[in-house]
C-alpha cells in the first residue's frame, strides 16, 4: 500500500513537471519592449550595442520584456537565461547568430516574467519585418488567432553585413560602397548609401561609422 502510494505521487510529480516547469504556450506567451520602436547594432563577440540604448527615442532604459506561461495560462518560474531565441520575421533576412547568441537577465520569476537589456551576438541587417521571440523552442504568437508570429518593432544592424558570423573583408567591400554616403544621396557608380552601414544611427555612412567597424573587425563567435 505504502509503496503503491509513493508511486502514485511520483507520477503525479512527473505529471506536474510536464505541465508547469517548462511546457511553453507561445501563445499565452508574450513579448513586448519598453519603447515604442528600437534600432540595435550587434556584433558577432556580443560586444557592440544594448537593449539600454537602443530605443529611437532616446530613453535610456531599453528593454525587451517577457512573459512565459504554460498551456493552462499558468507563469512558468525559474526559466533559465539562455532559453531564448530571437532572429528576423522575414526569413529573407534571417540573422546569423551565435550559439548563445542573447540572456535573459533573470530567471523568470513567479509572474513568468524576465527580461533583456543585454546585447545580441550575432551579425546580418534586418531594416523592415520586425524580430520575434521564442523560448525553449517556441516562437511567441499573437492572440486572438494565435497564428501570426508576434512581431516586435526592431532594426537590427551589424559590421558583420554578410551575416555570417565574421567580421572580415567581404564586410569591408560593401561598407566601402556606402561609405561617405547620406540617406537621399543619389548612387555615384557602385556606391550607394545602405541603412545596414549605418552605425550611429544619423542617416549617414561615415567617419564615425567606419571607427566602429574598425573597432569590431575580425570579431566572431566565441
Amino acid at each position: 500500500m505504502f509503496k503503491g502510494k509513493v508511486l502514485l505521487f511520483s507520477l503525479l510529480m512527473v505529471f506536474a513537471t510536464s505541465l508547469y516547469a517548462g511546457d511553453v504556450n507561445e501563445c499565452e506567451s508574450e513579448a513586448s519592449m519598453s519603447c515604442a520602436q528600437m534600432r540595435i547594432s550587434i556584433c558577432p563577440a556580443g560586444d557592440f550595442e544594448t537593449f539600454r540604448t537602443a530605443c529611437t527615442d532616446a530613453s535610456p532604459n531599453g528593454h525587451v520584456i517577457v512573459y512565459v506561461r504554460d498551456d493552462l495560462g499558468n507563469p512558468i518560474a525559474d526559466v533559465p537565461w539562455t532559453d531564448y531565441w530571437f532572429n528576423a520575421c522575414d526569413i529573407g533576412q534571417e540573422l546569423c547568430l551565435c550559439a548563445s547568441p542573447i540572456v535573459a537577465d533573470s530567471l523568470t520569476n513567479l509572474e513568468g516574467r524576465t527580461t533583456f537589456s543585454g546585447s545580441i551576438a550575432g551579425g546580418g541587417c534586418v531594416l523592415t519585418g520586425g524580430i520575434y521571440v521564442a523560448c525553449q523552442g517556441k516562437t511567441f504568437v499573437d492572440k486572438p488567432e494565435c497564428l501570426v508570429t508576434t512581431c516586435l518593432d526592431m532594426q537590427v544592424v551589424s559590421p558583420d553585413y554578410t551575416g555570417n558570423c565574421l567580421v572580415d573583408l567581404s564586410d569591408l567591400s560593401f561598407f566601402g560602397d556606402s561609405y561617405n554616403m547620406s540617406l537621399g544621396d543619389p548612387p555615384v557608380g557602385d556606391k550607394a548609401y545602405d541603412d545596414c552601414c549605418d552605425y550611429t544611427d544619423d542617416t549617414n555612412c561615415d567617419l564615425s561609422d567606419f571607427s566602429f567597424f574598425g573597432e569590431h573587425y575580425l570579431h566572431e563567435c566565441f
